[in-house]
């Protein structure tokens, strides 16, 4: 609150500045002996004009960065439906900084935390009449332990003195500031009439330090909106998309139930990380055994030792890039026995990173192909929202068999076709990519004949498997972590239950 100003206030303001002015006076009488006054208000001028014009360029410029920027990304791990929220979050980010009181506003900050937590719960459960309610209660006291700890952490380390500085300071300053130019506007009058060049100075020293005071101000409190806006929409995504977990999970660093039943028991299980899980699919004799065997070279059949599924084949190996992974070849699909086949793939799909889909080059039937694609997308997209669809890279083989036929004289520019061979591959790769739903990018020709060299295994597949290890692996990340949330989720259930009965046991 400013004080008041009273007439023994101006009196004693009066005293304390008659000195000042007589100096300025007697400054002034004496450069007016020596001729130095003109000189003197000249110099003062240019003074205050260069002054004058410093500032007003700086104010065109970019503001000085008193804060270092809060970097916050979102998760690399999180779904696909996840990405397209923190877009908006970002939006609404930009239009809460420009409210310099939110800080000091305790009914705005609930109303932006509101807003927040609303906007995330629809994207994630727009059929819930509450959405914002969807959550079990110790997940809320888990994210706002999460946000507060982060943005501790944030202002510790780029605002300095934060931890000292309280922000009452800052009210009680700008109270102090408010004051003392209340009582300055008291004497700026006389102060123009006696001295105008250094009442100039003093008013321009004044408007940029006033100006410094404001953009420190409402840089910190820019920072500051901007990074709980974006901490706590981050941890309301991880609430409502089901990736905030009660326990400390790391969701690779222990073996899905999945791939325990394929690898084989040893004393070095236990220091195991998730392996990739790669499915190959494929119509009768498109080709899949001849891939497997090109492609991943020494492997070990697990099946006979493992307990296996259904048409499921599985191969565990490890090369280079790849660390340890596991190869699931699946019987051709196509005949009589289409259906059980079809059920038996189902229940891999769930736990598979990469799929590769062998198609025959020569063979311009791929419905089953398609409709195994199909079935794959519609079962994320219904019974796994939370999840990722697995990497799909599809491999058209048999592509000697081209015409011209008897030609063969890799390699071959499919990307700039220089002849008929080269054409009629680069055909094939787009007919395959337009009928599967995959970018051309996908598709990757190979030879696996026998009587031929094997082409395109090293210098096409296996750098496209390299140049997706990044999505496969959010894929495995995603579904380790769903199994150990449904383990944690039963494990508290059955230590709620065995308090529960402590408490009537010892009651009875």
């Amino acid at each position: 609150m400013p004080l008041p100003v009273t007439r023994f206030g101006i009196i004693t303001s009066g005293v304390f500045l008659l000195p000042w002015l007589a100096l300025l006076i007697l400054g002034g009488y004496w450069l007016w002996q020596h001729d130095w006054l003109y000189k003197g208000m000249a110099i003062l001028s240019a003074n205050f004009a260069l002054t004058y014009c410093l500032f007003r360029w700086r104010r065109h410029t970019n503001k000085p960065v008193f804060v270092d920027t809060f970097t916050i990304e979102p998760n690399p791990n999180w779904p696909d439906n996840a990405q397209s929220i923190w877009l908006e979050l970002e939006t609404l980010a930009e239009r809460w900084q420009k409210d310099a009181n939110l800080l000091t506003d305790m009914s705005k900050v609930l109303q932006l935390t509101n807003e927040v937590m609303t906007m995330v719960a629809k994207h994630f459960h727009a059929d819930s009449k509450r959405p914002v309610l969807e959550f079990p209660l110790p997940y809320l006291l888990k994210l706002i332990m999460l946000v507060c700890d982060d943005i501790q952490h944030e202002v510790l380390d780029k605002i300095p003195g934060s931890h000292a500085v309280r922000v009452g300071d800052f009210l009680r300053a700008k109270q102090a500031l408010h004051s003392i130019n209340n009582l300055k506007s008291i004497f700026s009058v006389g102060h123009w009439l006696f001295n105008w060049p250094g009442a100039a100075m003093t008013h321009a020293r004044g408007l940029l330090f006033s100006k410094g005071m404001n953009t420190v101000t409402t840089e910190v409190s820019s920072r500051l909106i901007d990074a709980y806006i974006k901490k706590l929409g981050y941890y309301a995504i991880e609430l409502y998309s089901g990736q905030l977990t009660l326990d400390d999970i790391v969701a690779t660093e222990r073996l899905s139930s999945a791939s325990k039943k394929d690898i084989f028991e040893s004393l070095t299980q236990d220091k195991s990380i998730e392996p990739l899980r790669f499915l190959v699919l494929g119509q009768v004799s498109s080709g899949k055994s001849s891939l497997i065997n090109a492609l991943f070279g020494d492997i070990k059949c697990a099946s006979g030792i493992l307990p296996t599924t259904t048409g499921i084949t599985p191969y565990i190996l490890e090369r280079d890039g790849l660390q340890q992974a596991i190869i699931l070849d699946s019987a051709g699909y196509g005949g009589v026995l289409q259906d059980k086949k079809h059920v038996a793939l189902k229940g891999e799909w769930k736990n598979i990173d990469v799929i590769i889909v062998v198609c025959n080059a020569t063979e311009a039937a791929r419905k089953m192909d398609v409709q195994q694609l199909q079935a794959v997308r519609h079962y994320f997209q219904r019974e796994c929202p939370n999840q990722t669809l697995p990497v799909i890279i599809a491999v058209a083989t048999h592509i000697d068999r081209l015409r011209p036929v008897r030609e063969w004289n890799p390699p071959y520019q499919i990307l700039q076709p220089d002849n008929a061979k080269a054409r009629n591959i680069r055909e094939a790769c787009l007919a395959i990519s337009h009928e599967l739903n995959l970018s051309p990018g996908s598709i990757v020709p190979v030879c696996l004949a026998p009587e031929k060299m094997v082409y395109n295994i090293e210098e096409g597949l296996l750098p496209l498997i390299h140049e997706h290890l990044n999505a496969a692996q959010r894929v495995r990340y995603l579904r380790c972590l769903r199994e150990q949330q449904a383990e944690s989720y039963w494990r508290h259930w059955r230590k709620q239950a065995a308090k529960a009965g402590q408490i009537l046991l010892d009651k009875v």
